[in-house]
């Protein structure tokens, strides 16, 4: 039985942590996976080369089965790596992701290689892989109040044109 009804997961900088924050506000019960990590010790090596630390998701996943709270979302970039009812990925295109991350202060390695695995659906992939039911949602127009909206429609059932396959940036990245 999973522990949380979905993974809201995406790229770093595809506007999750600025939705959980809506949904919370709404009275959802949003976990921070990233929070989770720091505070059950799963950080693994940093790796120097891309700047940032190493998850075995693996042993991630056996954790959040152990110690994760019933929670309505999980919110991070691993989510869908953990076994909820249904993952939905927030996707932007590659242009509209890198000014996001530059006006956050984001080092241009970073924003690079983040550009790069947003426009080849590194994390849509994954999800496919992984998860049984995927909706991903293009946040590259949307308001965070219409990208939550959306987020709640699927919740509730309606996922009419949420289903993956319908977003391709690599006309517009390469």
């Amino acid at each position: 039985m999973p522990m949380a009804k979905c993974a809201l997961t995406g790229t770093p900088g595809v506007g999750k942590t600025t939705v959980s924050d809506l949904l919370r506000k709404e009275g959802y019960d949003v976990l921070d996976l990233n929070r989770f990590i720091r505070k059950k010790g799963l950080l693994e090596e940093k790796d120097i080369k891309r700047g940032s630390f190493n998850v075995d998701t693996e042993a991630l996943g056996e954790r959040f089965k152990k110690e994760g709270k019933k929670t309505d979302i999980v919110e991070g970039h691993l989510s869908h790596h953990l076994e909820l009812s249904h993952t939905i990925v927030l996707r932007c295109s590659p242009p509209e992701l890198k000014e996001r991350m530059r006006n956050k202060g984001w080092d241009e390695k970073k924003i690079e290689e983040n550009a790069e695995a947003e426009a080849l659906d590194v994390i849509l992939v994954q999800a496919i892989g992984i998860c049984d039911e995927v909706y991903e949602i293009n946040t590259t127009e949307k308001t965070p109040n219409e990208v939550k909206e959306s987020i709640k429609d699927i919740l509730k059932g309606s996922t009419k044109g949420y289903k993956p396959g319908k977003i391709d940036w690599s006309e517009e990245y390469l």
